[in-house]
């Protein structure tokens, strides 16, 4: 043996690929010690490199809107029903991983992992959630975030006043 080792099946591929990579890191483009006549020139940047570089960074912009439906009492506390309506208007597209609502003026707080996608200039809408509190007036906060199509972090809240709805009287 000459101290190198024989390699076979997927370890000969890797170690074939790593002597290249050594041997190209090596290299030098000039032949020979002979000046290249082609001089090398930097590209430009095109306006549209620059404007995809920009989109690459750009932020979704979402906003949550809650639609009241109706209310109930059940089990000793005030449900107000609802649909909550994601929408995202800078054209980069978010998934919501988590979600969290809080009542009783922040002291009490429900979170939640949830998996809701928002497409790139859509609307999402969720029917048939709800709040609920046990005393009323009350203020509950509704907070999801995720992260963006270009990785930036995402986040939207928004609040709601609670107060029982007023009764129509009829003469």
């Amino acid at each position: 043996m000459t101290g190198y080792r024989k390699f076979k099946g997927p370890a000969a591929f890797v170690a074939a690929g790593m002597l290249l990579m050594a041997m190209l890191a090596g290299c030098d483009d000039a032949s020979n010690g002979q000046e290249n006549a082609a001089t090398q020139v930097t590209p430009e940047l095109t306006p549209g490199a620059s404007a995809e570089s920009v989109k690459a960074k750009k932020r979704a912009d979402l906003v949550l809107e809650v639609e009241s439906h109706g209310y109930l009492f059940i089990e000793g506390r005030h449900r107000f029903t609802q649909t909550r309506h994601f929408t995202e208007s800078a054209g980069v597209g978010v998934t919501l991983t988590n979600g969290k609502v809080c009542v009783s003026f922040g002291k009490e707080c429900v979170e939640a992992e949830v998996a809701y996608r928002v497409d790139a200039g859509k609307r999402l809408s969720l029917q048939q959630h709800y709040v609920a509190t046990e005393t009323l007036p009350d203020e509950a906060v509704i907070e999801y975030w995720g992260v963006d199509d270009n990785g930036n972090p995402v986040s939207v809240k928004t609040g709601i006043q609670l107060e029982l709805p007023k009764q129509e009287v009829r003469d």
